[in-house]
């Protein structure tokens, strides 16, 4: 695990899929990120699912990850089968360069011809990720790609208030599961605000159009959460999460060509009481 600090926050980045586990105020401990009781355990050497979505959810660790080449349900194209979220998501990446307040980690996939680099950075505000995509095939690479930060209890409450773009988002935060997918507006923010404690998410919409906003507050009291896990999370993303069973994803690039995107998280913690 790599630890990063800069301002007020601590930043950790797990090499297991490049996953960011923590985002923490230090002063006052608040963690902006989920975690659940399960999300230290060493899953090496364990049985496997029968499937990649089962063992997606049995393991899931709370956080955010990135979903390249593929997010949502496994599907095999062209004879390659593609596990639930993508290969990245699931790969141990190498770590290529780090100091107190970075880290950049790199995985070449296999199921895609993409070689994906990550940097995560602290700001003393939140977290900066820029991640650049390159095609190191010999054909074009279609694929998808998805951000997907999982929000925790310190931004969830009777008074939380969801926005895109401005624009209030219908949530709930009773005991509640469901899912939602909106456009991007403007140039690309979703924020939640709870009470003094806030997350604002900032990414260009062009290649990331749509926001997909997912929320479990205790409902499934069955696998895979057992009632442990309160959470929203809002996912910046390249395609409708429903699709036609056509290319991998709608984003492509030609042999050795890349693309860049940065996501910016904004975090506030204001522990004062009001006068």
């Amino acid at each position: 695990m790599n630890r990063l600090a800069a301002g007020d926050y601590t930043v950790d980045v797990d090499p297991v899929g490049a996953r960011i586990a923590s985002i923490r105020h230090a002063p006052t401990g608040t963690e902006f990120l989920l975690t659940v009781p399960w999300g230290g355990e060493d899953w090496s050497g364990a049985y496997q699912s029968a499937n990649s979505n089962e063992e997606w959810h049995r393991r899931y660790a709370g956080g955010w990850h990135t979903l390249v080449p593929n997010a949502g349900d496994a599907r095999t194209l062209d004879g390659i089968a593609h596990p639930f979220h993508g290969e990245a998501a699931w790969r141990r990446w190498q770590s290529v360069g780090a100091d107190a307040a970075s880290c950049e980690l790199a995985v070449v996939l296999r199921t895609a011809p993409l070689t994906v680099r990550r940097r995560v950075e602290a700001t003393g505000a939140g977290v900066r990720v820029t991640q650049t995509v390159a095609n190191h095939g010999a054909a074009d690479a279609a694929f998808t790609w998805v951000e997907h930060p999982a929000f925790g209890p310190a931004l969830i409450g009777p008074d939380a208030v969801v926005t895109i773009g401005g624009d209030r988002v219908d949530a709930r935060f009773d005991a509640h599961s469901g899912f939602q997918e909106l456009r991007a507006k403007g140039r690309g923010t979703a924020a939640i605000r709870n009470g003094r404690t806030a997350a604002v998410l900032a990414w260009d919409p062009e290649p990331f159009p749509y926001l997909y906003v997912w929320q479990e507050h205790r409902a499934n009291t069955g696998f895979p959460w057992w009632g442990a896990a309160d959470t929203i999370a809002l996912e910046p993303a390249s395609r409708p999460y429903e699709h036609d069973g056509g290319p991998l994803g709608p984003l492509v690039l030609a042999p050795g060509a890349s693309m860049t995107a940065v996501f910016d998280l904004t975090c506030t913690v204001d522990p004062k009481e009001p006068s």
